[in-house]
């Protein structure tokens, strides 16, 4: 084993197959003398065999400084190396960043500008090892490094590559979950589930998802209100006040939820620069100024390096090889807005400011090749097609109940992985790029699986497959709904050559989807049955 001095390794199983972890320190001005501590994923093949695999970064949501546990178990994420850290100030123990957290501000914008270099081959640890030492003898491809914006996460991607993008020549892309970019997104002004003293209703009525416009005439101001649940004694704020009655009716009346950064003794309170505006410019605020309300300086100042919206032509600019795609499902995590603004603001957002690509969510295929079967409901749409506040709504995925999060996130994941490698930008595709076979799984010991023969067929059809190793393998056939219709094999194998006859008593016609699952590999193919 090579050494790796003060550098911790930690072997973890995860689905069947080991994975190395290597944790580690960077140097940033951000990160004090401790350093920005980070971890790494290393797989135990690579997407693209002995050519490499790809570099993905985790961002975390939320506003909290740590994010060992984002994509954490049960998630799986086969061929990349993965890097996960805490921002400066978060993390405990061994595991703590140095610096001062500065709620995703400037300075945890430095610190990922440092991991992304980092990723990028550009810069060591503080032990001097470069992430190519750190996961060999897998390959790091420094010309496929990409972030994945967690919820929040995504202002941070889009405001490091927006604020410091002349240092990071090279990033590749950018996938971001439901982001919320946009004023006042982060606080769900159009209406969400954040935690709050106050029932909400589900969409805020002075907003118009048909339009995105907005009517301000309701916004007034309540010197009992209470407006942060973490500081209960903090009172006075704004509210729309829906049915203009001058009070507050709670279920009816859209109480705004601010956001809250500071000491208990020197809190404030952040609203957005669209709603601090309309209140100074209607003088709805009390003469002097409640010390907890952010002024318009203030707020203008807070919200620049935390909303990526002002950002985006700049990202493009700086980085015009970047490439986008943007994760959504019908039910977002926080916003209840059924135009998704925060998604629209994003996606047209690099679309008008002439993004390499942006796509909003991942090709069908992808989707299919991370879920390991036919999924005829995901979503399929082109890339740069231009969307507005009615017609997004037909392009979003199903409800994370019935298709995960976890394998969306995947699929743009290979998918912009692959087109990086690939240099394909089409704006649709009728397959993965590469093809299960002849990526992560050409090792060798992936396994075969070849095309069913006879292919169309009515009665019984034969399959043939190899195994690179010892494995448990399970051969299964969905139909178009994604439903398993028969399992032909469920049983421990040894390596080498076999086949399978299946039956297709009691299957309709049409066409149908052979998915071989052997250890930490998935292979599918097509067939069809003709009666």
């Amino acid at each position: 084993m090579r050494s790796l001095g003060c550098v911790a390794l930690v072997l973890l199983v995860a689905e069947g197959w080991a994975q190395t972890t290597v944790d580690t320190r960077l140097a940033s001005e951000a990160g004090g003398a401790q350093g920005i501590f980070i971890r790494i994923t290393v797989p135990a093949s690579a997407r693209y065999g002995s050519l490499g695999a790809p570099v993905v970064i985790h961002v975390p949501g939320g506003f909290a400084p740590g994010g060992l546990s984002v994509a954490s178990p049960p998630w799986s994420l086969s061929g990349c190396i993965e890097i996960r850290f805490n921002f400066p100030g978060g993390g405990t123990g061994a595991t703590a960043s140095g610096g001062i957290y500065d709620e995703r501000g400037s300075n945890c914008l430095k610190a990922l500008r440092d991991i992304v270099r980092f990723a990028l081959g550009l810069s060591t640890d503080t032990s001097g090892r470069s992430l190519a030492e750190l996961v060999a003898p897998i390959v790091p491809l420094s010309t496929n490094v990409g972030m994945v914006g967690w919820s929040n996460g995504g202002n941070a991607t889009l405001g490091v590559a927006g604020v410091h993008g002349s240092e990071l020549t090279g990033l590749a892309w950018i996938v971001n979950w439901e982001s919320p970019v946009g004023d006042g997104m982060a606080n769900a002004e159009c209406g969400g589930r954040l935690a709050s003293p106050y029932p909400n209703p589900l969409v805020n009525p002075a907003y118009d998802p048909n339009s995105g416009m907005w009517d301000m005439s309701s916004l007034t101001w309540d010197d009992t209100l209470q407006v942060a649940r973490e500081v209960p004694a903090l009172r006075g704020g704004l509210y729309f006040d829906i049915n203009r009655n001058g009070a507050l009716d709670t279920g009816s009346d859209f109480v705004l939820n601010p956001h809250l950064w500071g000491t208990p003794a020197g809190a404030k309170v952040y609203y957005s620069n669209r709603v601090i505006r309309e209140a100074v410019e209607r003088h709805l605020l009390p003469l002097p100024p409640p010390s907890h309300i952010a002024s318009p300086a203030e707020t203008e100042a807070f919200w620049q390096y935390r909303n990526a919206e002002g950002w985006l032509s700049e990202v493009v600019r700086l980085l015009p090889h970047l490439m986008f795609l943007v994760v959504a499902s019908e039910t977002d995590h926080v916003q209840n807005a059924p135009d998704h603004p925060h998604v629209l603001t994003q996606y047209e957002g690099l679309r008008a400011a002439g993004a390499r690509l942006v796509r909003l969510n991942p090709d069908r295929a992808y989707v299919e090749h991370a879920l390991g079967h036919a999924v005829p409901s995901a979503a399929d749409n082109d890339a740069f097609v231009p969307l507005d506040h009615l017609t997004i709504r037909s392009a979003l995925e199903p409800d994370p109940n019935s298709l995960p999060t976890n394998v969306t996130v995947a699929a743009a994941i290979y998918e912009l992985a692959d087109r990086t490698f690939t240099g394909n930008t089409l704006p649709q595709l009728d397959a993965t790029l590469t093809g299960v076979e002849k990526t992560a799984f050409s090792s060798p010991l992936a396994p075969r699986l070849w095309q069913n023969y006879p292919n169309p067929f009515s009665a019984a059809t034969i399959f043939g497959f190899s195994l690179g190793q010892d494995a448990h393998v399970q051969l299964e056939v969905f139909d178009l709904l994604g439903r398993s219709v028969a399992k032909v094999v469920d049983a421990d194998l040894r390596a080498g050559e076999h086949s399978v006859v299946l039956s297709t008593e009691g299957l309709p016609s049409g066409s149908y989807l052979c998915r071989l699952h052997a250890g930490p590999f998935v292979v599918s193919k097509t067939m069809q049955i003709l009666r």
